[in-house]
């Protein structure tokens, strides 16, 4: 293989293989990063501590004072995050959530 093929190889190829490998780790390992993420979030927790935690953790979203919220994991696009419920400006309940 000649110089050229091997730095237009190295070129293109590098980049696509470091692509999937980032894509793939994250994607395997946010289940359980989620899990653990959900599990520190506490019924009774303010909206101000849950959106100091968003902030701690660099997830995206916020919470919201009642209904439902998503905090996503942005290393998996979204796909693993933590769906939190809120109530009178406290957390109810926190739990793991899949989105595929």
């Amino acid at each position: 293989m000649s110089p050229l093929k091997k730095g237009l190889a190295a070129l293109f190829g590098l980049p696509l293989v470091l692509a999937v490998v980032f894509f793939s780790y994250f994607n395997l390992t946010g289940e359980d990063r989620m899990r653990a993420v959900c599990g520190e979030v506490k019924p009774g927790m303010t909206r101000a501590q849950v959106n100091q935690f968003v902030l701690d953790k660099r997830l995206d979203g916020s919470a919201a004072d009642r209904g439902v919220s998503f905090l996503g994991d942005s290393r998996s696009y979204g796909r693993h995050s933590c769906k939190v419920t809120m109530e009178a400006d406290t957390v109810k309940a926190a739990q793991y959530s899949f989105a595929d």
